[in-house]
């Protein structure tokens, strides 16, 4: 598999963290490394003038979420759960995963419109297929949808009265899988044949409020809260820079060749570094809206020159200082097509053959790495 290995560095100024010389930028005691492995370290420097207590947070659940969970396993309900295709790593969540385990689930993978047209929708299943498997999440189906352009949402709808089978259905998801806008377009598609009305309801021993659609005379369509995703790049930056990286339209492949030391940035937020001797051919996807280019330069220093200076956009006034990235390697072990991503952004696409990648984020930004997503028709 791929080894992700984070570069340590000074939690205040930012610099690379390094043992081997105290005269040099960046200098921390290798007692301190060996003592606090995975604690927030301070650049001898750093620490001499500063003293910080800094814990860092975990995102969770609210209780009231997983109270409503509870109550869909007591039921036995079905789980209509919305993948956002685009966003896959930020809307397929590890915990969420564990909490509908056993259940009956209809995976709805939403926002087709946005990969290129042509793509081979069959290749987008198995890529979701091979995803759920190796999350060991058993499906009743997948079905690949679009709210935007209505695409599969009778399908979809269909497929949710035949696993139904007479009992409750909850839709769950990620705030940015689009979950809300499918119940929308499937209300406007809706006919109700029951004597009951669709309502607003309160989840029972919690203060969260969401749709209820009848289905039957018995059972209903229920819409759960989406849950929030706090480590993506739309999460960091301000409304004028999200409404930039959020694509509005099919996004159109960028092409670039890469040799060492080169770098791709992703705007002003972002930047991957080729740290490999050999040449890479890589496929940039992201919105439309964000410059992507490919500098002769490493990627600190293409970090510290576009940060918030509008050189490459769009930037954001939230980052103004390197010492606001986190700086993470990937090194590269398996063959064939692959993906690297930076949450929220976008991603690129290689062959694999054992290189070295560099990636500059903000801090708590996720980034991965996959078997490759898209795959085309020829």
């Amino acid at each position: 598999m791929a080894e992700l290995n984070r570069v340590a560095r000074c939690y205040k100024c930012g610099a690379i963290l390094q043992t081997a010389n105290p005269k040099e930028v960046g200098y921390i005691s290798p007692e301190i490394v060996s003592k606090y492995p995975e604690g927030l370290l301070l650049c001898n420097d750093c620490f001499t003038n500063e003293r910080f207590n800094i814990q860092p947070t975990e995102a969770h659940y609210e209780e009231s979420y997983q109270s409503i969970l509870e109550t869909v396993k007591q039921s036995k309900a079905l789980v209509c759960y919305v993948i956002d295709l685009l966003s896959f790593e930020g809307s397929f969540i590890t915990k969420l995963n564990e909490m509908i385990e056993g259940l009956d689930v209809l995976v709805v993978a939403n926002k087709r419109d946005l990969l290129p047209d042509n793509i081979d929708d069959n290749a987008l299943l198995q890529y979701v297929e091979h995803r759920l498997r190796v999350a060991k999440l058993k499906v009743k189906d997948v079905v690949l949808t679009s709210s935007h352009t209505n695409y599969n949402i009778d399908l979809m709808y269909q497929k949710i009265v035949e696993l139904a089978n007479n009992r409750d259905v909850y839709f769950i998801g990620a705030s940015i899988s689009g979950k809300s806008s499918l119940i929308s377009d499937l209300l406007k598609r809706y006919t109700n044949t029951t004597s009951r009305p669709v309502t607003v309801c309160t989840f029972k021993n919690t203060d969260l409020r969401g749709y209820k659609i009848p289905l039957t005379n018995k059972t209903s369509i229920y819409e759960l809260p989406g849950t929030d995703i706090t480590n993506s790049m739309l999460s960091k930056v301000e409304r004028a820079v999200q409404n930039q990286i959020m694509p509005k339209k099919a996004i159109k492949p960028r092409k670039f060749t890469m040799h060492i030391n080169k770098t791709i940035a992703f705007g002003g937020l972002s930047a991957i570094q080729l740290l490999s001797k050999e040449k890479t051919d890589v496929t940039c996807y992201a919105s439309d809206s964000i410059e992507i280019k490919l500098k002769s330069m490493p990627g600190d220093k293409l970090i510290e020159t576009t940060i918030h200076k509008g050189n490459i956009k769009p930037c954001s006034s939230r980052f103004t200082s390197f010492s606001q990235y986190d700086c993470y390697d990937f090194q590269i072990t398996e063959e064939g097509s692959r993906d690297i991503g930076i949450l929220g952004l976008g991603w690129i696409n290689f062959t694999g053959k054992n290189q070295t990648f560099r990636i500059f984020v903000p801090k708590g930004v996720y980034v991965y790495t996959t078997r490759a997503k898209v795959i085309y028709v020829k």
